[in-house]
């Protein structure tokens, strides 16, 4: 039995930066937010088609839904832990063990297991950022300044992003996992690296959203450093649902090998990152007025 999935990097949002960011009149500014609106609604349809298709509850009755029908549809049985599948690590020394013994699906649960422990190390400021617990340790005094230093923030987001996806999309990104059918072609140590590297664009994204958080502005700008800070976040929602989808589909892999024969192959995961049309064209605006 061999598993394997393709990962694919789907940061659009450099594109929709850009595209929001150049819109000068009303109508492409109706016509961009309603393209963009047909691809989030698509994007969220696919993935809730891929649950369904896979027997996942959410995929029909939706998260909520799908936590009240377990009681009535129970989901068939794992299969028994017995150490033969891999698992997510959630220390260094199950990762180390992990990559030792390298049980079927070792290679995409040492990915998965790197996002997870890097992602509980930043656990705490990813929740202040997102509850707005602010140590100020810049200040800007006046409207250009805070202009200036927003709009400096966005320029960095949108390289961020299409740095991101350009590492995704390398070949030596897929390469350190090895042959599809054939685990032991995968380079263990190369895995580890690739997860750290996404981490650490991770971490930047978050950087850039606890600056927006901490710049002591006057009361005036309160609102707009509310919403860059909500813009810059943007790209850590995406990491969380990304790595949350990993270690589902890493959970799965039991019911995968119970049920399936031969190769199986699961749906892409993708590295999402969905821009909020109405937050961008706030942030826009206030900094236009902020500028004068």
């Amino acid at each position: 039995m061999k598993f394997f999935w393709w990962l694919l990097a789907a940061a659009a949002a450099v594109g929709l930066f850009f595209a929001a960011r150049a819109v000068t009149r009303h109508v492409q500014e109706r016509r961009a937010a309603a393209r963009r609106e047909a691809e989030e609604i698509a994007y969220r349809a696919d993935r809730q088609n891929r649950l369904a298709q896979r027997g996942d509850a959410r995929g029909v009755y939706g998260v909520e839904g799908a936590a009240l029908m377990r009681d009535f549809s129970p989901q068939p049985p794992p299969v028994p832990p017995d150490g033969t599948i891999a698992g997510v690590a959630n220390t260094a020394g199950e990762l180390t063990t992990l990559l030792a013994d390298k049980p079927p699906g070792w290679r995409w649960a040492v990915f998965a297991s790197v996002l997870v422990q890097r992602q509980a190390t930043v656990r705490s400021r990813v929740r202040d950022v997102r509850l707005g617990y602010a140590t100020p340790s810049g200040r800007a005094s006046s409207g250009a300044e805070v202009a200036r230093f927003v709009t400096a923030r966005m320029d960095e987001l949108v390289k961020l992003v299409g740095q991101t996806e350009a590492f995704m999309q390398t070949p030596a990104f897929m390469e350190v996992f090895g042959h599809r059918d054939d685990e032991s072609t995968a380079d263990a140590e190369g895995i580890v690296q690739v997860a750290n590297r996404l981490m650490d664009y991770h971490d930047r994204f978050l950087a850039l959203a606890e600056e927006c958080r901490d710049l002591d502005t006057p009361t005036t700008f309160s609102g707009l450093m509310r919403d860059c800070c909500r813009l810059m976040s943007i790209p850590l929602d995406g990491y969380e649902t990304f790595i949350d989808d990993f270690t589902d589909c890493i959970a799965r892999m039991p019911d995968l090998m119970r049920l399936g024969s031969g190769t199986v192959a699961a749906e892409p995961i993708s590295l999402h990152m969905s821009v909020d049309d109405e937050l961008l064209k706030r942030v826009t605006r206030q900094v236009r007025a902020a500028a004068k």
